[in-house]
């Protein structure tokens, strides 16, 4: 084994982290510069493929040499195509930065200077721990440079290409794991009016190996290919961006392109992470080859690689909500929409041949309780956990909200009541059934299974003709509902979702299957 240059701890075979220290693993031995620490967005995949003009080549700095007047040089940590990335100290700050030098002849002109400059002081302003931090911008002479925030880790590339390496394929949820993280980071670019438009695994860079709890990242080069559009052009014949990743619309008219446009490249490499490849001409759904993979996904995936930018997923929160439900397996039945409703329109989607009762987009299965109790007005409360994500624990104080429905508490009906006739099977009416169980006041508890297998534990109860209930997946409360009695053994139900958004709709039946008699 070979010990840590960190921490000295042995390096089991393999290693891309330490994992003593976190740290990323170097491998001197066969690694490039490149390699090591893919500071990209100024390198290539090609870096000596022609580009049809003549290249003006960026300066080499040496060791100690001082540049703009403030950064002291320490190291290359990467080349490419469009310049060199430099280690650096920041002689104001005393911290390590990494330093870019741009290859000006691949910018454009003086109008993709001044525009890199502009964008590159937009981006400063972007502050989330998934984005990288962007420190200074501007010329040296006539040299375009950025400095940002240094990072020790390793590009999502070069992590999913030594997963491939060994033969392995990425687990579904780490996989949805680290879409999340990379969807938290462009939430927070797009809140700031930035889009990134060049959305490849280069440019995410893992801090640690990534797991289903944990996959810290940070997203790099916002703004970098709008002002690079003269390489991108001329190398691929594109417009901004890299072809692979690239939507439609950004070919044709490239300053159009917006959110919706990273969401393409989410999904193109939500898709290579779970089958290797990016899908190109021939699309194999990610489920094919793969048990773990739900249908579900491959709905996800193909919705946010529409041609039509409309058609998918139109912001960063909106396809993690849909990730989380399609992860966890619980899809929802598409109903028509109100047209006096003027709140926001619901996330409703449905994955062929499977149903569940829970028609929800579940924000993992880490959501609190809903129903957390009934306030001085009759009024229920509900705590969400919107940060939450299955399995994985990462929910902040800042996460949690507080809504509040005008659903009132069931009142106990009288002794007499015959709430035992309810005790049994009840189906509802698109393949999930439910044992229930009663007591005297109308409150009711049991569990079952959705169409398409997921167990559901449910509880509420009945009062008068009105059914409240609360739906529990491995132990957390995650959607809620009401229902109305229709006769003697039928209720029209509601699912809501834990944002109260209506998922749901459908008829419970009583002891009877669809279309038979009441028992």
């Amino acid at each position: 084994m070979n010990p840590c240059e960190k921490c000295g701890a042995d390096l089991p075979a393999d290693s891309v982290f330490c994992p003593n220290c976190g740290k990323p693993v170097r491998d001197s031995a066969n690694a490039s510069v490149d390699q090591i620490t893919p500071m990209t967005g100024l390198i290539t995949p090609d870096p000596d493929s022609p580009t049809g003009m003549e290249t003006k080549v960026s300066p080499t700095l040496q060791s100690g040499q001082v540049f703009a007047d403030r950064y002291t040089i320490d190291s290359v940590i990467g080349r490419g195509g469009m310049g060199v990335v430099y280690k650096a100290i920041d002689k104001v700050s005393g911290k390590p930065v990494a330093l870019k030098l741009i290859n000006a002849s691949h910018l454009g002109g003086e109008r993709a200077i001044k525009r890199l400059i502009e964008e590159g002081v937009t981006a400063r302003d972007i502050r989330h721990p998934n984005v990288v931090a962007v420190y200074d911008v501007g010329l040296s002479g006539d040299q375009p440079f950025v400095a940002m925030e240094y990072l020790d880790g390793i590009s999502l590339r070069s992590w999913h290409g030594r997963v491939m390496q060994r033969g392995e394929s990425v687990p579904l949820r780490v996989a949805a794991r680290i879409i999340v993280e990379i969807l938290d980071g462009l939430r927070a670019a797009h809140d700031a009016g930035v889009i990134h438009r060049d959305l490849k695994p280069e440019n995410i860079i893992l801090l640690h190996e990534p797991t289903d709890r944990s996959a810290p990242l940070k997203l790099l080069d916002f703004g970098i290919a709008r002002a690079a559009g003269n390489l991108a052009s001329s190398s691929s014949g594109t417009g901004l961006g890299t072809p692979d990743y690239m939507a439609p619309e950004q070919r044709t008219n490239p300053d159009a392109a917006g959110p919706s446009a990273d969401l393409y490249s989410i999904s193109i490499m939500l898709y290579e992470l779970l089958v290797g490849v990016v899908p190109g001409r021939h699309w194999q759904p990610p489920s094919g080859g793969r048990s773990d993979v739900p249908l579900e996904v491959d709905a996800l995936i193909l919705k946010g690689m529409s041609d039509n930018r409309d058609s998918r997923p139109q912001s960063a929160a909106e396809y993690r909500q849909a990730l989380i439900g399609a992860v966890n397996r619980i899809p929802v039945k598409p109903i028509d929409p109100n047209p006096n409703k003027t709140s926001a329109k619901p996330l409703i989607w449905l994955a062929s041949g499977s149903a569940a009762l829970v028609g929800l987009v579940v924000v993992g299965m880490a959501i609190a309780n809903s129903f957390s109790g009934y306030d001085d007005n009759g009024t229920v409360t509900r705590t969400i956990d919107t940060g939450a994500y299955d399995d994985i624990d990462t929910t902040s104080e800042d996460d949690v909200q507080t809504l509040t429905s005008t659903v009132k508490p069931p009142v106990s009906p009288p002794p007499s009541s015959p709430y035992a006739y309810y005790n049994g099977t009840w189906a509802d009416g698109i393949g999930g059934h439910y044992n229930l169980q009663f007591n005297n006041n109308g409150a009711f508890s049991g569990s079952g299974r959705a169409a398409d297998g997921t167990p559901i534990n449910i509880r509420g109860g009945i009062s008068g003709q009105n059914l409240q209930y609360v739906l529990n997946v491995q132990g957390m409360d995650v959607a809620s509902g009401r229902g109305l009695q229709t006769d003697q053994c039928h209720f029209n139900y509601q699912t809501f979702d834990s944002y109260g958004n209506l998922s749901l709709s459908g008829q419970f039946h009583v002891n009877h299957e669809p279309g038979g008699p009441c028992p």
